[in-house]
């Protein structure tokens, strides 16, 4: 992710804008890969683009400062990274609601109690209200399991650990 792209999410944030309508506009875009490809495209005009952005995200559903940021990411040359800037605007938005996002990639499905006692743990270690837990299916782990939430990484896999014993022996 580019240091723009957490910018421009970031500013998306401080906008305060309705998130129905944020979440409208960056369903408009990645339901249009042609829209954005036109967006991105060297060939066609910034005026052009600007236009098209105008008609596309017009009053009532989107309002006119929504309309302003997504011309302004156009014409910093920065559409091909609305996923990103969508990501770290909810990214920010849970963080606000004291909601963390976390990942758990896993070989074999933990049970129910597992599955709370990771969302306690990470609650507590950071300080959310709920936590958000992704379970992704892993099978190069070997076994095991590894936990992500914001930049800590918690690796218990098998192959974590055999990684980390081939390090310890050569090293």
């Amino acid at each position: 992710m580019t240091e723009q792209a957490r910018t421009y999410g970031t500013v998306l944030f401080e906008l305060d804008l309705p998130g129905e309508m944020i979440e409208k506009a960056f369903g408009v875009l990645s339901d249009n890969p042609v829209l954005i490809k036109c967006l991105i495209s060297p060939e066609i005009l910034l005026g052009s683009k600007l236009a098209v952005i105008q008609k596309v995200f017009r009053e009532p559903e989107f309002s006119p400062l929504m309309t302003r940021f997504l011309e302004k990411v156009c014409e910093n040359s920065c559409m091909d990274q609305m996923e990103e800037i969508f990501q770290v605007w909810k990214e920010k938005t849970m963080e606000a609601a004291g909601i963390l996002s976390a990942s758990l990639y896993c070989v074999t499905l933990p049970d129910e109690k597992e599955r709370e006692g990771m969302r306690a743990f990470l609650s507590r270690k950071f300080g959310a209200k709920e936590v958000q837990l992704t379970i992704v299916n892993a099978p190069e782990l070997m076994g095991g399991f590894v936990l992500k939430a914001k930049d800590m990484e918690y690796d218990y896999s098998l192959k974590g650990q055999l990684t980390r014993l081939a390090r310890a022996v050569a090293g």
